[in-house]
């Protein structure tokens, strides 16, 4: 029971510091408070805080020095594009001033029938979470995007509102699952009618599809998106 105990306080203060690093409580470059500090505050072993904070080292969130402390890193594994760390993260590791709006905000749905990727019968059988995104620079949109995601252990997910306006941040911060891996795939496509009143485009004009599996660290679960970039007023770096 004590093991269970430990590990129990030592997820509450990885998840306590996760958010407040992603919610920039703590900004890149600053000190966590120190493991004395932390023990003082939780009232838990030295070894305890140290699985913590091992934990957020291995997650890419802070670099610990000796004889300095804890620093503030963010920066997670990445396979540029749309990476891992999601799009949202990109553009602020650039300093680039984008806005998300939401075109459709979290649904709780059947899956289509005609699905792109394979699904598993636990898919299938939880439903899916749908969202669909419209990425700005400005005025002008950067990026469409229709994700969807099944309905595993996300109880109350379509009510919550998004850290950071990120869907990554939303997943990990409360739910403790995060992006490990990709499969992407790209094409050349003439936009519709829904993209072309998304992106401010015309009917025919060159979109680049971007469609991409993601694996997380929960097993069986992944997150589908389809996105679709503005080439006429973007490049797109790989």
């Amino acid at each position: 029971m004590k093991k269970l105990k430990e590990t129990a306080r030592y997820l509450t203060v990885q998840k306590d510091l996760r958010r407040s690093i992603i919610e920039g409580k703590y900004k890149v470059g600053d000190l966590l408070p120190s493991e004395n500090e932390l023990c003082s505050k939780y009232g838990i072993a030295r070894m305890t805080v140290r699985n913590a904070l091992s934990n957020l080292e291995s997650e890419g969130l802070i670099e610990r020095q000796k004889g300095k402390g804890s620093i503030v890193k963010l920066k997670r594994k990445s396979i540029e594009l749309l990476s891992i760390k999601g799009f949202t993260e990109i553009m602020k590791s650039r300093e680039s001033k984008i806005d998300t709006v939401f075109l459709q905000k979290p649904v709780l749905l059947d899956w289509e029938d005609d699905f792109y990727w394979p699904l598993s019968e636990a898919e299938i059988a939880s439903k899916c979470i749908y969202l669909k995104r419209v990425r700005m620079s400005g005025e002008k949109p950067i990026m469409m995007e229709k994700t969807y995601l099944s309905n595993m252990d996300l109880a109350n997910f379509c009510k919550e509102e998004f850290i950071n306006k990120s869907l990554f941040d939303t997943l990990i911060v409360n739910h403790d699952i995060e992006m490990t891996g990709v499969v992407q795939k790209f094409r050349a496509i003439p936009a519709n009618a829904e993209l072309a009143d998304s992106l401010q485009l015309n009917i025919g004009a060159p979109v680049l599809e971007i469609i991409r599996k993601l694996t997380t660290n929960r097993e069986g679960f992944f997150v589908y998106s389809f996105a679709y970039c503005n080439t006429d007023d973007f490049t797109i770096e790989a």
